[in-house]
């Protein structure tokens, strides 16, 4: 667990969800729930999201055999159980040093499914790339990044129905002008889509910008004041106005202020709020998805985002760390234009002789604005309440091979009901590591 970091606040999300208001300590890591899902983590450590970063100079391999029996494994509201097979090699190598690394990062793995009827296997493949610079008082990434695997996401209709590709790359840095005073600015650009013969209507590309300055205020903490700007093009989805019929799209605004600070090395607590507006390209209602036209709420939305984190280290042994947020963002798993998500989560990590035990609960609340129905959404959905309960053991089993059991318990509460669900899972993991940081 170690001494706490202070954390940084950003608005930098995942690559595919603009101006989400999200926490981003730059060293924590926050255990989340079962290890093979896709879901966002709660919080999130990369510069440029998507890009694994430099790590230091030299190989490292690793290889991994995850396997998980669920009760609910396609996520249905009749229970369809099964099992879940997942191998994988990933690399890593790094060139250079912490002030000018080259880094090249990549995985490639499949998940096997056994005894379910709906949940077919895939191929799963990352890589990234990219440079890490600090110079002088800057320091930065410039990266990008490929993805393709399954879609194993719980807020999703169909679990693991399509495969999904997505592409990112971008820029950020952040210089340091004074004692007080820091400046930082970011730019990327990604594009998800579905594979698989499945509907074009929830692919998303984004190109965002963001900017923002950092003020240390002695005793009271650290200020940040910050914002963004994301264009969002929803292509697969075509909207109808008088003069002709043009590709969906919008653009999202967002301003944030931040403040943060560590109470010796036990405590830290961070929060900001945001104000986060959504510009529609046009206000007509009509849209066509998968060739069929429907009428859905587009109009201009401005709400409120959040974010907070407060982490304890009560001894060297025992840390807990909560974490809130509020976001309104689209993403390329829901049939909806915006998504409007209220996120908890609290977990607690403790070392018992030479083993590591993390438990802990995620929820999310989430409201659909301009829902429609689509290959995979064939409902439009008005809300979800998503529960995760976890509990995971893990250690090492000699020098280079690490072992972990886990068991989790995940609830959907869905409108309409028909994509309600409710999921118990147990599952082992192992992995072995060879070269850099592998001891």
């Amino acid at each position: 667990m170690g001494t706490l970091s202070i954390a940084v606040l950003s608005i930098a999300a995942f690559a595919i969800e603009p101006a989400t208001a999200q926490i981003n300590p730059n060293t924590q890591t926050v255990p989340q729930g079962a290890t093979d899902t896709d879901d966002d983590p709660v919080r999130s450590n990369a510069r440029v999201p998507g890009v694994a970063g430099f790590t230091g100079r030299g190989l490292s391999i690793s290889t991994s055999l995850n396997s998980r029996y669920e009760s609910n494994l396609s996520r249905r509201l009749t229970p369809d159980d099964g099992f879940r097979i997942q191998p994988r090699i990933s690399a890593d190598y790094g060139l250079g040093s912490n002030r000018l690394g080259v880094f090249v990062a990549g995985s490639y793995g499949r998940d096997i499914v056994l005894g379910n009827r709906f949940f077919g296997g895939g191929n799963r493949s990352n890589v990234s790339a990219g440079v890490d610079f600090e110079l002088s008082r800057c320091s930065g990434e410039i990266g990008a990044g490929l993805r393709e695997s399954l879609n194993l996401r719980n807020d999703a209709a169909q679990f693991g129905a399509f495969q999904q590709r997505s592409l990112v790359y971008g820029f950020a840095a952040s210089c340091q002008l004074g004692r007080a005073l820091s400046i930082n600015a970011g730019i990327s650009r990604s594009d998800a889509q579905n594979g698989r013969g499945a509907s074009t209507a929830l692919n998303v590309e984004t190109l965002a910008f963001t900017g923002g300055l950092g003020l240390n205020i002695g005793s009271l903490g650290q200020l940040s004041v910050s914002g963004s700007v994301s264009n969002v093009d929803l292509p697969g989805r075509l909207v109808v106005t008088p003069t002709a019929i043009v590709a969906d799209g919008f653009q999202q605004r967002t301003v944030r202020v931040g403040l943060s600070r560590a109470f010796g090395s036990r405590l830290l607590i961070a929060a900001g709020g945001s104000v986060i507006d959504n510009q529609p390209g046009t206000e007509s209602s009509l849209i066509v998805v998968d060739g069929v036209p429907q009428f859905v709420d587009r109009s201009r939305f401005t709400g409120f985002g959040y974010d907070g984190a407060v982490d304890f280290t009560l001894s060297s042994r025992l840390s807990v760390n909560l974490t809130a947020n509020r976001s309104i963002n689209t993403n390329p798993f829901v049939g909806a234009f915006l998504v409007v998500g209220n996120g908890y989560a609290v977990s607690a990590n403790t070392q018992v002789g030479r083993y590591q035990v993390a438990a802990g609960a995620r929820f999310r609340n989430s409201s659909f604005r301009g829902s429609f129905a689509s290959e995979f959404d064939p409902t439009p959905r008005r809300s979800d309440k998503l529960q995760i309960y976890f509990v995971r053991i893990g250690g090492r089993i000699g020098q280079r091979i690490r072992a972990s059991l886990e068991m989790n318990h995940t609830r959907r509460i869905s409108d309409p009901t028909a994509l309600s669900f409710t999921s118990t899972g147990a599952g082992l993991n192992l992995s072995m590591a060879f070269g850099k940081g592998s001891r």
